[in-house]
C-alpha cells in the first residue's frame, strides 16, 4: 500500500510529479498500472489503494481526513492490561511429549525409528540386544536406552550398556534414563540405574528424577530416590518459572506424591521464586483433588497471597477467577477469607461475577459472607463486573441484588453497572437493572446520564420504564361483602425514590432525553396533577410579586419619564398644564402637584421591591449548574436587564430626568409586561396557547429571514418611483411602510395623487403600478397567505399535540420551582417548612394513592386522569384475548427473566404474551398459580370422597358374601 499527500504526523504536503507506472499483482500475475500526474498541496488528506487489486484497476479512490475523528464512546476497561490467573506456564512433563520427543531426536539423528518400534513392541529382547542394535550408531544406542527405560524395559537395559551405550547420556531435554524410569515408576529401573552408579540428584537442564517421578505420580520410585538421597529442596530450573517438588506434583495432579512429599516434612506454605505455593496452583488449575489434601496440612493456610507485591491473590481469589465451585467449597470450608482483596482491590466475589459463574457467586455470599458493596481501587463493585453478555450474568445480577449490591453504586468515573450495561449495548442487563429500580437519570462524571446512553444503544430497554409504571398502578377488590367498590391504588415509588427532595427531577430527565411521551402516561399525569397543586402557590406568589413589581416600574416611567411630572412640578409649569397625567384636573395631577414627595415615595417602594428582586435572582443562581447555563437563560437575561434599568432611570443622580431615560424605561416596561405574559403563560392551563404563539413566531421568523431580500428590494424601488412621498422619504421609514403594505394597509394614494401637483412622466407613473402590482402579488397576496397556511396547519398540529406540551411545560415549570425551593443555602427551618408544604411525601417514604374510581364522588383526580389509570390497570389485570392466534404457532418467548415476572422482545410483559397467546383467562401467572391450588384442595377432597365410597362399598361386598354364603348352606 503506498501513501501520497500528507503522512500520518508530517507538517509538509508532498509534492509529487510526473508519470510511470506501477504494478500490483493480481491472481499471481503483475499488472501494470499508469499513475496520473498528481500535485497535491491539501493539508490532512491521505490517498490510499482499495484493498481489492481489481476494484484499484478500475478507480482510484481518495479517503479525506479533516480533523481527528471523535474518540469511541465506551466504559473504560476495569481489566486492561490485567490477568487475573498469575500462573506462568510451568514446565510439563506426559507421556506423549516423551515419546513425541524421543522419536523426533531419533529422526534427527538419520537414525533408525524401525529401532524404537522393536523395543516397544517385544521383537528386541536381552537375547538378541547385541544382534538387533548390529552397526547401530552412538546417538541410536544411546536413545534406544532411554526408550527403553521410558518403557520400563529394565530387562535391555544391561545389553544396551553392553552395546556402548552411555549410562549418563541426556537428551535434548536434559533426561538421562533414571529420569524417564522414574517418570514411568519403574522402580527395577530406577535401582539398576542408581546401583550402577547413576546419581540421583542428576539435573542436566531443568529436572531431577525426583521432578519427573512428582509428574508421574510414581510414589515407589520417588520414596525409593529420596531414600537413597534425593533432595526434597531442589527446584527446577527454568527461567523465570523455578518450582518445587511439590509444585510439580500439583501441576501434574499427582496425588499420592502430593502425601507423600507433605509426609517428608514440605511445607505446604512455601512460596516459589514467583510468588506463588502449592496451594494456588491448585486452585488456579482446578485440582480439588491435591487442593484437599494441601489443606488438611495442619500447617496449611488458605489466606497466604502470592508473594509478589503487584499480585496479592489468594487462592480463592483464583478458584473464583475460574469458577471452579469445588475448589471455592474446599477453601471456604477449610477457613478462606472472602473479603481480602488483591493487588486491584478485587475481592473473590468481583472476580466470579466477572466470569459468570453464578454458584461460585452464592458460595462466596452464602457460605463466605461476602460484601456485595465491596469496592476495589476503582470503585467498582461485584456488580459492575457482573455485566456481560452470558446468559447467566442475569442470574448474578439478581443474586447480588437480591444480597443487598447497591444497584447504583457509582465507580470513579461516575459510572454506574446500568451506564456500563447500555455502553456494552447488553439489553438484557439494561432490562433487569432497571426492573431492580435502577436509576436511569443517574450522571457520570462527564454529566451522561443512564437514559441518554440506553437511548442510543439500546432504545428497545426503555419500555421496561412504561413496564414499571404499568405495575405501579393496581386493581384491588375489598374483601368487605358490604362494600363492592374496586380500589385503585396508584404507587410513585418509581418516580420518587431517586430524586428526594427534588421530586420532578425524574420526569424532567425523561423528557430532557427525549422522551417526553412518558409524561401522557397515567401514572406520570397523576402524579404531575398533585405536583403542581402542592407547588403551585409559590408559583402564584412569585407571578403576584413579579406583577407588582412591573407595576410601580410603569407608574413610575408614566409619571416621571413620559409625561415628565417630576420635572414639570418643580421647574415647568407650562409642561405640566400640556400633560393630561400633570393637569390640575386631573386627579393623578392633582396628587403629584399637592403631594410632590409621592414621586420620591413611588421611587423608593420601586428600589425597595427591586432589592428583593435582587435577593431573589442571586439566590436562584444555585439551582443552576454553572454559571454559563444561568447567564444563556433569556429569562435571566430579561429580569437583569429590567433591575439594572430601575437604577439607571433614576432620577436622584441629578434630582431631574432626561430624555435618553425615556428609551431605556419604555424598553424596561415592554420587556417587564412580556415577561409577565411569559410567566402566566406557564401556567399549565396557558399551556397549549403559549405553544401556539411560540411556533407560529419561530415559523414566521424563518420566513421573514428568507424573503427579506425581496423586500429590501420593494423598499429601494417604491424610495426610487415615489421620491416625494413622506412614506419612502428614507429607506428606514420606507422599509417600515413596506411591512404595513404586507398585511393588506395599501395606500393607493400613491398611484393617483403627486405631492408636487404635477404630472410625473408616462414611464415613471407605468413603473409605479407595475411594481405596486408585483408587490400586491408577490408579497400580500402571496407570502402573507403563506405564512398564514403555516401558521394554521401548525396550530392544527399543536392542537393534536396540546396534551403532551402541557404536560413538558407543567414539568419544566415544576422543576424551575423546586430548583429555587430546596437550595442548601436555606436555614434548616425554612428548608424542613418547605419540604412538608411542597412535597408530596416529605419523608421520602413510599407514596400509595387509593382511589375509588368509578365512585362520582372521588375528586382527587381529574376524571380523565383516573379514568385512564383505572383502564390501563383493567388492561393489566384481564388483557383481552385473541381468538386469532394459533397457540401450536406460537412459541412463548423466555427470553428474559424476572423474579415477579417476564419481559418479552417487544417489552410486553410475558405473561401476557402467555395469556394472549393461549386464551388464558387469568391475568398473571400468580393468578393462575392461586386456580391451580384451587383445583388441587378440589381434587384432594374428591380424593378423599372416592376413598370413604371405596370402604363403604368395600364393606358392603363383605355383606353380600356373608350372604351368600348363608344361602348356599
Amino acid at each position: 500500500m503506498e501513501n501520497f499527500g500528507y503522512k500520518e504526523g508530517s507538517t509538509k504536503p508532498k509534492r509529487r510529479l510526473g508519470t510511470g507506472t506501477r504494478s500490483i499483482k493480481v491472481k499471481n500475475q503483475q499488472v501494470p498500472i499508469p499513475m496520473k500526474p498528481r500535485f497535491s498541496l491539501t493539508p490532512d488528506v491521505t490517498v490510499h489503494w482499495r484493498n481489492d487489486p481489481e476494484v484499484a484497476l478500475a478507480e482510484d479512490f481518495e479517503y479525506m481526513k479533516i480533523g481527528p475523528s471523535p474518540p469511541a464512546e465506551s466504559a473504560p476497561n476495569m481489566f486492561d492490561n490485567y490477568e487475573e490467573s498469575n500462573v506462568e506456564f510451568g514446565f510439563e512433563v506426559s507421556a506423549d511429549t516423551i515419546r513425541t520427543s524421543l522419536m523426533e531426536q531419533m529422526r534427527l539423528a538419520s537414525g533408525r525409528l524401525k529401532l524404537l518400534d522393536n523395543i516397544e513392541q517385544g521383537n528386541i529382547i536381552a537375547n538378541n540386544v547385541k544382534e538387533m542394535l548390529e552397526g547401530a550408531t552412538r546417538a541410536e544406542k544411546n536413545i534406544s536406552f532411554l526408550f527403553a527405560a521410558f518403557l520400563k524395559r529394565w530387562d535391555l537395559l544391561e545389553g544396551l550398556l553392553e552395546c556402548g551405550a552411555e549410562l549418563t547420556f541426556f537428551d535434548n531435554n536434559g533426561f538421562t534414563a533414571l529420569h524417564l524410569s522414574s517418570f514411568s515408576g519403574c522402580l527395577n529401573c530406577s535401582s539398576f540405574l542408581v546401583g550402577r552408579g547413576l546419581e540421583v540428584n542428576m539435573q542436566p537442564k531443568a529436572l531431577t528424577p525426583l521432578h519427573c517421578a512428582a509428574f508421574g505420580d510414581s510414589m515407589e520410585v520417588a520414596r525409593f530416590l529420596i531414600s537413597k538421597g534425593s533432595h526434597l529442596n531442589t527446584n527446577t530450573k527454568k527461567p523465570n518459572c523455578e518450582e518445587s517438588l511439590l509444585h510439580c506434583a500439583v501441576r501434574a495432579n499427582a496425588i499420592n506424591c502430593v502425601k507423600l512429599f507433605i509426609t517428608e516434612g514440605m511445607d505446604v506454605n512455601s512460596l516459589k521464586p514467583s510468588g506463588m505455593n502449592a496451594i494456588h496452583l491448585a486452585a488456579d488449575l482446578s485440582h480439588v483433588d491435591c487442593l484437599r489434601v494441601l489443606l488438611e496440612s495442619p500447617d496449611a493456610d488458605p489466606n497466604i497471597r502470592i508473594g509478589i507485591r503487584e499480585k496479592e491473590s489468594t487462592a480463592l481469589h483464583l478458584a473464583a477467577d475460574e469458577g471452579n465451585v469445588d475448589c471455592v467449597t474446599l477453601l471456604l470450608a477449610k477457613g478462606a477469607n472472602a473479603k481480602l482483596k488483591n493487588h486491584r482491590g478485587f475481592t473473590p466475589l468481583h472476580l466470579a461475577a466477572r466470569t459468570s459463574s453464578l454458584e461460585c457467586v452464592e458460595l462466596l455470599l452464602r457460605v463466605g459472607n461476602a460484601d456485595p458493596n465491596a469496592e476495589d481501587f476503582d470503585q467498582r463493585t461485584p456488580l459492575h463486573t457482573a455485566i456481560g453478555k452470558s446468559d447467566s450474568s442475569l442470574d448474578i445480577i439478581e443474586t447480588l441484588i437480591c444480597w443487598g449490591s447497591d444497584i447504583n453504586r457509582k465507580d470513579v468515573f461516575g459510572f454506574t453497572a446500568l451506564h456500563l450495561a447500555a455502553l456494552d449495548g447488553l439489553a438484557h442487563c439494561v432490562e433487569i437493572l432497571i426492573y431492580h429500580d435502577a436509576d436511569v437519570t443517574t450522571k457520570s462524571k462527564k454529566g451522561t446520564t443512564a437514559l441518554n446512553v440506553i437511548t442510543r444503544k439500546t432504545p428497545a430497554s426503555l419500555a421496561m420504564i412504561r413496564r414499571k409504571f404499568d405495575d405501579a398502578m393496581t386493581l384491588i377488590h375489598l374483601q368487605d361483602p358490604s362494600d363492592k367498590e374496586v380500589v385503585l391504588e396508584l404507587d410513585f415509588r418509581s418516580i420518587l425514590q431517586h430524586c428526594y427532595p427534588r421530586e420532578i427531577s425524574y420526569l424532567n430527565t425523561l423528557v430532557d432525553e427525549g422522551q417526553k411521551e412518558i409524561l401522557q402516561h397515567p401514572l406520570c399525569s397523576a402524579f404531575l396533577y398533585i405536583k403542581w397543586g402542592k407547588i403551585r402557590k409559590y408559583y402564584i406568589a412569585r407571578l403576584l410579586f413579579c406583577f407588582i413589581f412591573i407595576l410601580f416600574l410603569t407608574l413610575y416611567v408614566l409619571t416621571a419619564l413620559a409625561h415628565n411630572c417630576y420635572n414639570g412640578s418643580k421647574d415647568m409649569e407650562e409642561t405640566i398644564q400640556e400633560q393630561e397625567l400633570c393637569q390640575k384636573q386631573s386627579i393623578l395631577g392633582n396628587m403629584l402637584r399637592n403631594n410632590p414627595f409621592v414621586m420620591e415615595m413611588q421611587w423608593i417602594v420601586l428600589v425597595a421591591i427591586t432589592f428583593v428582586e435582587i435577593c431573589r435572582k442571586l439566590y436562584g443562581m444555585t439551582g443552576y449548574s454553572s454559571i454559563r447555563r444561568y447567564i444563556t437563560q433569556m429569562e435571566n437575561v430579561t429580569e437583569w436587564f429590567i433591575i439594572v434599568s430601575v437604577f439607571v432611570i433614576s432620577y436622584i443622580y441629578t434630582k431631574r430626568t432626561y430624555t435618553w431615560q425615556n428609551h431605556i424605561g419604555a424598553f424596561a416596561v415592554l420587556l417587564g409586561w412580556t415577561h409577565l405574559m411569559v410567566m402566566i403563560g406557564q401556567l399549565p392551563v396557558f399551556g397549549a396557547y403559549v405553544a401556539m404563539y411560540t411556533k407560529v413566531q419561530v415559523e414566521f421568523a424563518k420566513l421573514f429571514i428568507a424573503y427579506s431580500c425581496m423586500l429590501v428590494g420593494f423598499t429601494i424601488s417604491f424610495c426610487v418611483i415615489f421620491p416625494s412621498s413622506s412614506s419612502f422619504e428614507n429607506p428606514f421609514m420606507g422599509f417600515i411602510t413596506v411591512l404595513v403594505m404586507m398585511v393588506g394597509e395599501l395606500d393607493l394614494e400613491l398611484l393617483i395623487n403627486d405631492p408636487d401637483g404635477k404630472d410625473p412622466p408616462f414611464m415613471l407613473e407605468l413603473s409605479a403600478q407595475i411594481t405596486f402590482v408585483l408587490f400586491l402579488l408577490f408579497v400580500t397576496v402571496i407570502l402573507m397567505n403563506l405564512l398564514v397556511g403555516i401558521a394554521v396547519d401548525d396550530i392544527q398540529a399543536l392542537k393534536k399535540t396540546a396534551t403532551l406540551s402541557k404536560l413538558v411545560g407543567q414539568t419544566k415549570l415544576i422543576s424551575y420551582i423546586e430548583s429555587a425551593l430546596f437550595s442548601g443555602w436555606l436555614p434548616n427551618w425554612l428548608r424542613s417548612l418547605l419540604h412538608y408544604t411542597a412535597l408530596v411525601s416529605p419523608q421520602a417514604y413510599r407514596v400509595i394513592l387509593s382511589l375509588k374510581p368509578l365512585n362520582p364522588e372521588e375528586k382527587r383526580l381529574p376524571r380523565p386522569i383516573m379514568m385512564a389509570a383505572y383502564e390501563a390497570a383493567m388492561q393489566l389485570k384481564h388483557p383481552q384475548v385473541n381468538p386469532t392466534v394459533n397457540p401450536a404457532a406460537t412459541p412463548i418467548t423466555n427470553k428474559y427473566r424476572f423474579q415477579n415476572g417476564t419481559v418479552g422482545p417487544n417489552g410486553q410483559p410475558l405473561e401476557r404474551i402467555i395469556e394472549s397467546d393461549y386464551g388464558f383467562e387469568t391475568a398473571s401467572i400468580c393468578t393462575l398459580t392461586t386456580k391451580i391450588d384451587e383445583s388441587s384442595e378440589k381434587l384432594d377432597v374428591l380424593s378423599k370422597d372416592l376413598a370413604e365410597l371405596k370402604a363403604v362399598m368395600t364393606t358392603n361386598q363383605a355383606l353380600i358374601d356373608k350372604i351368600s354364603k348363608l344361602l348356599a348352606k
